[in-house]
């Protein structure tokens, strides 16, 4: 019988050590995942969510870490961030948005952010306006969208309408519009106001005593009944992938019931729509009927499914600037009914006490990417698809 000598049995450990070694993963080897798009649509701009106990359970090493990500065999990286869904300091989620083509599965690479790692510019923003009345405004490249403070309530604005600014993408116009409104107040010239287009968009847009662009409100005898301004918002992620912030509203009264709402709003690079989560408390009854609206102007066009899809053709108050785009989606899985008033298009949920409601709503503009009704209609039945087929992540095997 053969027998091997000292030599060649250090020489085979040394092998299988290597070969151990390397199959280890480091810290800075690539952690690659597949991901597919199940649907017959191409997808751009899409938002694909990690869970980060994912990521960290095959690489611990990283929890500290900032990372990256990057289409396989790319040299260019894709936007990232990380992310706490709960509105927290700790995040539970990898942000990553990437283009994806039609029933196409794509190879990611994961990694920590190397130090050369280039800006990627912010698409999104949002700030507190304390200098006109308390109002909130937020913003992507696409769309531009505003709600009333408590400030705003002697003016007898009471309404929780969602305002929406007509805008030119991809520029940002929030804080140019506001300084360049105040500075026309103060020389009292109203061509400097954001009521006119110079260039890169306009308000012209009417709330009113409406749901606006997604608004919410309490529902009674074939009617809305709305609460006053919110009182409180909160921003908890500014980007550059999702932006999101927290609404509250003070408490009133439907008929023998007292409602209190709780908002998250988010808001994705890129995107036309702001996805909302709103929680309802409710004194008084175990139940309440509750609204998610958006408004329907003289002369414009509405069309819906049921509840489902809500999408309207706005008409703005200036002529010259074209037509208003805006909708509301019900998320996928969420139940609820139409009804019509004069002036809106609504939704209508029947909740428990503490119970929550999940939709969608936003807008686009004629005169920026959005030229027709039929585009808009196009862009919600893409939209709702997505929305209802998330991507589907292919993990490794974890390693130990």
């Amino acid at each position: 019988m053969a027998t091997r000598g000292i030599g060649s049995g250090i020489a085979l450990l040394a092998a299988l050590w290597v070969r151990t070694a390397s199959a280890v993963p480091t810290s800075s080897t690539p952690l690659e995942v597949a991901v597919n798009n199940p649907l017959a649509l191409a997808r751009h701009g899409e938002v694909l969510t990690l869970p980060m106990a994912e990521v960290l359970q095959r690489r611990p090493q990283w929890r500290s870490r900032p990372l990256a990500a990057r289409v396989e065999g790319s040299a260019s990286w894709l936007p990232v961030q990380a992310y706490a869904s709960d509105g927290g300091a700790v995040p539970d989620q990898l942000l990553v948005q990437l283009d994806i083509a039609p029933k196409a599965t794509a190879r990611l690479e994961i990694l920590p952010a190397p130090a050369s790692m280039p800006t990627i510019p912010n698409p999104l923003f949002a700030r507190l306006v304390p200098e006109r009345d308390d109002d909130f405004a937020w913003e992507n490249g696409q769309v531009a969208y505003r709600i009333y403070g408590t400030a705003l309530e002697k003016t007898g604005q009471v309404f929780p309408g969602i305002d929406v600014w007509s805008k030119r993408p991809p520029r940002h116009v929030v804080d140019a519009w506001y300084k360049r409104d105040a500075e026309g107040q103060r020389l009292n010239d109203p061509s400097m106001s954001y009521h006119i287009d110079h260039g890169d968009g306009l308000d012209s847009y009417d709330v009113g005593h409406t749901p606006g662009d997604g608004g919410t409100a309490g529902w009674l005898d074939g009617a809305p009944v709305a609460s006053r301004n919110a009182s409180q918002v909160r921003i908890t992620a500014q980007g550059p992938v999702r932006l999101r912030f927290e609404v509250d509203y003070p408490a009133w009264r439907v008929g023998d019931v007292t409602l209190h709402q709780h908002k998250v709003v988010t808001l994705d690079a890129g995107s036309h729509l702001n996805r909302q989560v709103v929680t309802w408390r409710i004194e008084g009854a175990p139940r309440a009927t509750v609204a998610a609206g958006v408004a329907v102007h003289a002369g414009a066009d509405l069309v819906h499914d049921g509840a489902t899809r809500i999408a309207v053709w706005d008409t703005p108050q200036k002529a010259s600037a074209g037509r208003i785009a805006t909708a509301l989606l019900l998320a996928p899985g969420e139940t609820a009914r139409y009804a019509g008033t004069r002036d809106a298009a609504w939704t209508l949920f029947d909740v428990a006490d503490g119970g929550s409601i999940r939709f969608a709503s936003g807008s686009g503009w004629s005169q920026g990417d959005m030229p027709d009704f039929r585009s808009w209609q196009n862009y919600l039945y893409d939209y709702f698809m997505r929305w209802s087929h998330p991507l589907q992540v292919h993990w490794p095997a974890a390693r130990h």
